[in-house]
């Protein structure tokens, strides 16, 4: 059901728009921005597009049936995998996506990644409860307006396994 292909760096600015508004969709009412809906989009547009131009940071679009379902971008670093956003349109929430993309990233990750950290916005309850039930710890962090979360990723790796 679930398809997913790693992002076409070239074709980024045809993208960003629709990952924009699936963010938004989903945060506007948990964590609201000062911002204007325009503001907003184009600050994530400028910011994601010189991020994506940095050759570790990798982008997996999830598709189901054709349509855009979500998004998870990432980085890796010697053992590290910082996921830096997972984002999944809202009829898709609580269905199989979360696990499969998780399971795509994880199965195309090189085998010395130890550690996986993340971040979720403090106004975020669903991702930090997601986060948690992961098995990831909250760590300190500099921002006052996110959560820092570390985990195993060999113990989460074995949650994703197909089996």
């Amino acid at each position: 059901m679930y398809n997913f292909e790693y992002l076409d760096k070239s074709k980024k600015h045809d993208i960003l728009p629709l990952l924009f508004d699936i963010i938004y969709e989903n945060l506007k009412e948990i964590a609201p921005s000062d911002l204007s809906y325009d503001e907003e989009k184009a600050e994530f547009i400028n910011e994601v597009g010189i991020a994506l131009e940095k050759e570790p940071r990798k982008m997996i679009l999830c598709y189901c049936k054709g349509e855009l379902a979500g998004f998870l971008m990432y980085y890796t670093r010697e053992n590290l995998l910082m996921v830096e956003e997972v984002q999944i349109i809202g009829k898709h929430q609580k269905t199989m996506a979360f696990y499969r993309l998780c399971s795509f990233l994880l199965s195309n990750l090189p085998e010395n990644i130890e550690t996986i950290e993340a971040f979720a916005d403090i106004r975020n309850v669903p991702s930090i409860r997601l986060q948690k039930s992961l098995g990831m710890r909250k760590t300190e962090s500099h921002d006052l307006q996110l959560y820092h979360f570390v985990g195993d990723a060999k113990k989460i790796r074995k949650r994703f396994e197909r089996g």
